[in-house]
């Protein structure tokens, strides 16, 4: 209740924030996947255990692939046939193509592989695919992992989303994002607990940027949202910047401790 909260607020506060700087409202954006139905999603769940028996991952509340974390394990039999390289990519772009919905890879041959490797003798593999492009654009933590025993899918987490919009124009530009963060705080955690710094001008002056998609997800919707990730070295942060609100979305730390 506190996370939907919390969203419906910054939410408001980004519509707000629109209306009192008269920037324009593109009734398109941001691309949006709301919770399927109780009902939908058991229906989904069981389809994809009846089909894979020995699958130890599930779906989420939004009919993606998930990890389950009551599974039950329960072993393929054996097979004399080695899987190969080629071999658990075409398994997994079997599975993409019997469920475009669960992974949301609409047609297979978009599928594109950034690493496999082998666990075990060559039974247990793992295929993980590169992140979403929407043209040229990366969709953040889109990679999908699939895990092969024997011959069997025993695991599928991640997705892609179908039918990214892109606002054909932006309110604001990465001059314009990176001014409107001036001032603006960032946090760290440390040993001795949070703390904070401030973006000041000549802080951006050496920083990189560059577009991103940015998946926000509550309890009840994800919303894909087009930002300006902006890598600050002297804040030893990466900011996002929303590029129709101007507001920052998310934020990560790039040291561990201080």
């Amino acid at each position: 209740m506190k996370r939907q909260l919390l969203y419906l607020i910054t939410l408001s506060l980004l519509l707000i924030s629109c209306e009192n700087n008269n920037l324009f409202i593109d009734p398109d954006y941001p691309t949006t996947f709301k919770r399927l139905s109780d009902e939908k999603l058991s229906q989904l769940r069981t389809s994809l255990t009846n089909e894979y028996p020995y699958i130890r991952s599930t779906l989420n509340d939004f009919g993606f692939c998930w990890p389950n974390e009551f599974y039950e394990i329960i072993n393929p039999p054996s097979n004399s046939h080695l899987l190969t390289e080629y071999e658990s990519i075409e398994l997994a772009k079997e599975f993409v193509s019997k469920h475009p919905t669960e992974t949301g890879i609409e047609n297979p041959e978009d599928l594109t592989i950034s690493k496999v490797y082998s666990l075990s003798k060559e039974t247990l593999w793992t295929v993980v695919s590169s992140l979403q492009k929407v043209d040229t654009i990366d969709v953040l933590n889109s990679d999908i992992v699939f895990r092969f025993d024997e011959v069997e899918l025993i695991h599928c987490e991640g997705n892609w989303f179908p039918n990214i919009y892109i606002p054909s124009k932006f309110n604001f530009s990465e001059a314009k994002a990176k001014n409107n963060i001036i001032g603006k705080r960032v946090s760290h955690f440390g040993w001795t607990g949070e703390y904070f710094e401030t973006i000041s001008k000549s802080s951006l002056e050496n920083c990189r940027t560059g577009l991103k998609i940015v998946p926000l997800r509550s309890t009840d919707k994800i919303e894909l949202r087009v930002a300006w990730e902006i890598y600050i070295p002297s804040v030893s942060a990466i900011v996002y910047v929303d590029v129709m609100t101007g507001i920052i979305i998310r934020q990560e730390s790039t040291i561990i401790a201080k």
